[in-house]
């Protein structure tokens, strides 16, 4: 998707509509109680039918020979909940192994006033 070379900007503005699956991963753990999201569940539950807005967006540029820094910032809101996404994605691109690196932090706040915060990193390899 990104190639290695000189600095780009995107911004993108998206809306969501519609059922959405129930909360897993990152979502479940910025849940009320971690004891809630450590819980077994049914993940088939969908939650009600809901709009979502998002807006991301990304500074791209060369770091290395085969490598592109794209740090980011997203914005979404719905009816009950707003989400503030921080991070850093670093792509390499060699002939043979092409890797993402991608570490964020999120701060989630709801309409009744409970915030909750999260931090993950998640490392993607294609040969």
């Amino acid at each position: 998707m990104y190639q290695s070379g000189p600095a780009f900007l995107w911004l993108k503005l998206r809306q969501k509509y519609g059922n959405a699956p129930a909360a897993s991963g990152l979502d479940r753990l910025l849940s009320d109680s971690l004891t809630d999201a450590l819980k077994e569940e049914d993940h088939t539950q969908t939650a009600a039918v809901s709009s979502r807005w998002t807006l991301k967006g990304e500074w791209g540029f060369a770091l290395m020979d085969d490598a592109t820094g794209i740090p980011y910032a997203s914005l979404s809101a719905s009816d009950a909940k707003r989400d503030l996404t921080l991070g850093w994605r670093l792509l390499s691109n060699p002939a043979d192994l092409r890797s993402e690196l991608d570490i964020k932090a999120i701060r989630r706040e709801k309409d009744n006033g409970d915030q909750n915060y999260g931090i993950g990193a998640e490392l993607e390899l294609y040969w």
